[in-house]
């Protein structure tokens, strides 16, 4: 959806226009003297920014809990990663203690066989 020159209302600089966005970021023009303010999209539109277009406001929300999804499979999937790889240390050390094991009980029987 475009959103340049789309009207909005930011709770406190109050109406102002669209001019510019990026993937995470939206340019706001308000009147003087606050100008122009850039703002992380779409997480300013849940606190902060209104779109006056209802089609518009529904859009930027939907972003919203899109990216909020979008993090929380990130985080589970790095969550995933490091527990298997806190598995697969874990296996690696016990492989580590049962060979020193067989090797030192090894080292008894042959000392024992020398005597």
């Amino acid at each position: 959806m475009e959103l340049i020159s789309q009207k909005v209302t930011h709770i406190r600089f109050g109406e102002g226009c669209v001019v510019s966005k990026t993937e995470n970021r939206i340019g706001i023009h308000f009147s003087d003297p606050i100008g122009q303010k850039l703002f992380i999209f779409p997480d300013a539109f849940v606190q902060y920014l209104r779109m006056h277009d209802p089609k518009a406001q529904e859009y930027v929300i939907n972003q919203y809990y899109r990216n909020q999804k979008e993090m929380e499979a990130e985080k589970q999937r790095k969550l995933h990663l490091q527990r298997e790889e806190e598995e697969r240390e874990a296996a690696a050390d016990a492989a580590r203690i049962t060979a020193n094991r067989k090797k030192a009980a090894s080292k008894r029987r042959t000392s024992g066989n020398k005597k």
